[in-house]
């Protein structure tokens, strides 16, 4: 089993470009930007905190997933 896990992990650090986090830092501010504003517009308050959620997390952890692929493995 670790030697598929290590399979993944090095096709996946081959495969994570600065296009790859440029796409998914541009959704995260998408979301937090544009999806938030038509969603407190129509009065969503459930989806605005899910979007808010989900835009940081796709910031902070596609920088944090890249970091740690390319510098510490």
């Amino acid at each position: 089993m670790p030697k598929v896990f290590n399979i993944i992990i090095d096709n996946i650090k081959n495969n994570i470009t600065l296009t790859t986090l440029a796409v998914f830092i541009a959704s995260g501010i998408y979301l937090l930007v544009i999806d938030r504003i038509d969603l407190s517009i129509k009065g969503f308050k459930r989806e605005l905190n899910a979007v808010t959620i989900i835009g940081l997390l796709y910031i902070f952890g596609s920088l944090a997933v890249f970091i740690l692929l390319k510098y510490l493995f």
